[in-house]
């Protein structure tokens, strides 16, 4: 069996010291979350779950000043273009079971690429769900070593670690800014912020879109500490080093018991907001915004919820509302 360290990634380059495994992300200049990090983090989750060595694992950032800005854009954008009709969640939700299942199957994922975008969009939703799902039922520990923006689909991966660590940057900016696109968190945002920081703070959050700074994110629990930028890793990989310590099966169980202590079991809350997700982004208010973020994009040589977030958060960036197709 090869080692986990030893796996040729993509995005991600893998260092380990004893029992703690270090995977450094870049995707310069912006590290945006692509597919091809998604694979490799999928990789690297199920690689760690059959590697007795490691104990624990750090995400952390090879690009200065970035951790995982948010998901791509661009990728994104395309699947936003299909030519889909409006559908509701409550439509979307049996045929993504089913895709989902099938996309799990031996072959699934090879199925899908022949369907263009829209094979992508799925199995990015198989592969999220997966692998995000694998980090919390693992007995080795995923904390995150947060060095810079990390919004949106950045932000549920962070969400989906243990231990969040950030730096004390002004760079450092976290939450979910989907609905300034029209969209709804699709990667496990409204599932985990509720049970992470309350219903209140989680719908404010979400339906603001407004990230906050890294102290807020410390005052109301995004995150468990707030460390020098210099120290941040560090410190996350001396924590992870006591954690990798642990016994795998005692951090196996105790995960899925605090996991699970919610009404609605976690996958299935993951299945019906990703069918939200895929209905949200089914229209023309979001294609506008798409465009416009591109436009931005070029404009500013980053992320407009980087650069310039200001008329997005306030709302007038874009009229979505006087064409009457929303």
């Amino acid at each position: 069996m090869t080692p986990a360290r030893e796996l040729e990634l993509e995005t991600l380059r893998l260092e380990q010291v004893g029992r703690v495994l270090t995977a450094f992300y870049a995707s310069p200049p912006l590290n945006f979350v692509t597919t091809s990090f998604l694979r490799d983090l999928e990789l690297l989750t199920g690689a760690v779950d059959r590697d007795d060595s490691v104990g624990a694992v750090v995400l952390a950032s090879d690009v200065e000043g970035r951790f995982l800005t948010h998901a791509d854009a661009g990728e994104l954008g395309a699947m936003a273009d299909l030519p889909l009709p409006g559908l509701s969640a409550a439509a979307i939700l049996p045929f993504w079971k089913l895709v989902n299942r099938a996309l799990g199957l031996p072959g699934g994922a090879t199925a899908a690429q022949p369907l263009g975008p829209m094979g992508v969009g799925l199995l990015w939703g198989h592969r999220w769900k997966k692998t995000i799902l694998r980090m919390n039922r693992s007995g080795v520990v995923y904390l995150a070593a947060i060095s810079g923006p990390t919004l949106g689909g950045g932000h549920e991966i962070a969400l989906a670690c243990d231990v969040r660590y950030a730096a004390d940057d002004s760079r450092v900016t976290l939450g979910q800014i989907e609905i300034l696109a029209g969209i709804i968190p699709g990667g496990g945002g409204t599932q985990r912020l509720p049970r992470l920081i309350g219903t209140g703070r989680a719908l404010e959050l979400i339906l603001e879109g407004a990230p906050v700074d890294v102290h807020r994110a410390l005052e109301i629990g995004l995150v468990h500490r707030v460390v020098p930028a210099d120290q941040l890793l560090k410190e996350t990989q001396a924590t992870a080093e006591r954690l990798a310590n642990r016994s795998p099966s005692a951090v196996a169980a105790a995960k899925q018991c605090v996991y699970d202590a919610t009404d609605r079991p976690l996958a299935s809350g993951l299945d019906r907001e990703l069918a939200a997700f895929l209905s949200t982004g089914s229209t023309a208010w979001t294609r506008r915004a798409f465009k416009a973020f591109a436009a931005d994009l070029e404009a500013h040589a980053d992320s407009p919820f980087v650069a310039a977030a200001a008329a997005w958060i306030d709302g007038t960036r874009i009229d979505h509302f006087n064409d009457g197709d929303n």
